[in-house]
């Protein structure tokens, strides 16, 4: 499991064997980078031992504090903080820290093994109970690699084909679990394990306050957070795209750090590219920037290696340029800022938009109107019309059926669907990908529609893509949004200031605007898309053409290659089908990977 492992922790290994237990670690040294500071690390006795994947933030306030109660440190890492905090507090020590993480905690006395994850999610757990016994990891990839009887889960096929990821109640194997975010598990000898949530986001509607209070506090915590996130004992920098988050963290960094490096990455077609936005950023704020750009022949090259590191489909095509950055960077620092968080937290994509308003008008026009009346009036109205019926048929579907990718497999899975998948095409593919807030009562819309996105799509999607592709790189990446403080300050602002007329993230972007240049701010998004579009017309066609000719994933009974082959010639040909042919393309090359790889992929 560690081999499996060595590109999250390129530096140092560490091993503890006793009975019931064995753990090994892969280290990424970022923290005091002496010998002292490797994991597992023991308590004084020995009886407490604990992995740490991640950060934990605030580790010197809570040094501080349980100093002053007599405790006593050997290292500067922040993993001591846990030890001695474990045997302080016992479990409420995952509570009083913040940062991003996956935690071990292995009791010998009380033979009992802890397991926790951070609040949002940035860092990943897996694991599988068995008669055997339970076996957990950062990645599914090493669990697989020790696990002899591997069966996949066609429902997590079918989700993945449909949204364009696995949603985390499911993974690919299907005795594979994910230890959820804010939660713990605890095992003891010879017991069953117990799971259970230890925060979730206040139970609050939104708070009205005045703009400049609102905007004060706002700022505050961002600033604290990355001053937190910047501090290490190897060298830092910031991923630069040229949008309103990270040109936010960007400035904040900035007042701590007036020579933190930038990172950028563009495409060789100039409509696709961020740079100019970045390279005004940088200029702006005085940071040194470092530019790579790619082109198709970089997706090829490293796109069978980045399938293998995910361990399980993916289907976010910005994992490749996300990677090539992490790559690229790593040649400069071992850790990178980031801005993931700022969508979700402020709202800023036009799903939630759609959302919020399909719920209002839902809530005015009767549903007899909205089935019977307003799809034959809307359809006498053009244009006008179109975006009439669209809101009309949103408000009538179920909750989460807007956040399903229409340009996926989505709405031609029946065409696609092998054998294997053939039998549960009607499952309730929607509901995966909904978070659970029926019990949330008293959360406005803007707050109902950004949950699915923060529990739902930012740990499963976002998150995971970010995680596995810088870990790949061995570049560890931080988001100051994701800080605890800040998510909760963000999560009861006024919903005004997230949605402003129209206008979505209208505080954050009004924040951004006084430290960076306004037409980098207000100007059309554009995310981390490549131009898979032109792309898949050349090269990257021939390159997926070839691969159907002898489809593993067809020949295993998942999807029809023929379809895969149709679809690529109507691309040719004028029509998009980029997102499906993308999805094709990495189900396949995991196939072929699937069987035999654990092995080969380290000889």
């Amino acid at each position: 499991m560690g081999v499996v492992m060595r590109n999250r922790g390129p530096d140092d290994e560490g091993f503890y064997f006793a009975n019931h237990i064995a753990l090994v670690h892969r280290r990424l040294s970022i923290r005091d980078l002496s010998p002292a500071g490797r994991c597992p690390m023991a308590s004084s006795d020995g009886n407490i031992q604990v992995i740490l994947n991640g950060e934990i933030y605030n580790w010197r306030e809570l040094r501080a504090e349980l100093e002053s109660i007599g405790c006593q440190f050997k290292t500067q890492s922040d993993t001591e903080v846990i030890v001695k905090g474990y045997e302080v507090w016992n479990d409420a020590i995952v509570s009083r820290m913040s940062g991003m993480f996956a935690i071990a905690i292995w009791d010998n006395k009380a033979r009992r093994l802890l397991l926790t994850r951070d609040r949002m999610g940035e860092k990943p757990l897996f694991y599988r109970l068995s008669k055997e016994g339970l076996v957990f990891a950062s990645s599914i990839d090493a669990i697989a690699s020790v696990v002899a009887d591997r069966s996949i889960d066609p429902v997590a096929i079918a989700s993945y084909l449909s949204h364009s990821f696995i949603p985390s109640r499911c993974t690919v194997w299907r005795d594979v679990e994910v230890l959820q975010p804010s939660h713990m598990l605890s095992i003891t000898v010879g017991d069953e394990p117990e799971v259970r949530r230890y925060w979730e986001l206040p139970r609050s509607g939104p708070i009205r306050r005045s703009l400049k209070y609102s905007q004060a506090g706002i700022e505050k915590v961002i600033d604290d957070s990355t001053r937190r996130c910047l501090d290490a004992d190897v060298p830092v920098g910031i991923f630069l795209s040229g949008g309103v988050d990270s040109s936010v963290i960007a400035a904040f960094a900035s007042r701590h750090d007036a020579r933190l490096p930038a990172f950028s990455l563009g495409f060789k077609e100039a409509s696709y590219s961020e740079i100019p936005y970045a390279e005004k950023v940088a200029h702006h704020l005085g940071m040194p920037h470092h530019i790579l750009e790619m082109g198709v022949e970089d997706v090829i090259s490293c796109l069978p290696n980045l399938v293998r590191e995910y361990g399980q489909p993916f289907g976010d095509a910005s994992a490749v340029p996300t990677f090539l950055v992490s790559r690229f960077a790593r040649k400069h620092v071992t850790i990178c800022l980031s801005g993931d968080g700022g969508d979700e937290l402020f709202g800023g994509y036009w799903r939630m938009q759609a959302s919020v308003y399909a719920a209002r008008y839902a809530r005015v026009v009767p549903k007899y109107v909205r089935q019977k009346i307003v799809p034959q009036a809307a359809s006498r109205l053009g244009a006008i019309g179109a975006r009439w019926k669209a809101m009309n048929e949103l408000s009538l579907v179920p909750s989460g059926c807007g956040y399903t990718n229409s340009l996926s497999w989505w709405n031609l899975l029946h065409e696609i669907a092998g054998p294997n998948l053939r039998s549960i095409i009607t499952s309730d593919i929607v509901s995966l990908r909904v978070s659970n807030h029926q019990d949330r009562a008293e959360a406005s819309d803007v707050q109902r529609a950004l949950l699915d996105d923060m529990q739902v799509q930012l740990p499963d999607a976002y998150l995971t893509k970010v995680d596995v592709a810088s870990m790949a790189a061995s570049l560890e990446v931080r988001s100051p949004f994701l800080e605890q403080n800040v998510i909760e300050k963000a999560w009861v602002l006024s919903d005004r200031f997230k949605l402003h007329f129209g206008q979505r993230k209208w505080l954050l972007k009004k924040i951004a605007a006084g430290f960076v240049p306004r037409e980098v701010i207000y100007r059309r998004k554009m995310g981390f898309a490549m131009p898979l579009t032109k792309w898949f017309q050349s090269d990257l066609g021939d390159y997926l053409d070839n691969l159907m000719t002898s489809s593993v994933a067809d020949s295993e009974g998942w999807i029809l290659a023929p379809v895969v082959r149709k679809l690529l010639r109507e691309h040719r040909t004028g029509e998009d089908h980029k997102t499906r042919l993308w999805l094709a393309l990495w189900l396949e090359l995991w196939f072929r990977f699937k069987e035999g790889s654990f092995e080969a992929r380290y000889q």
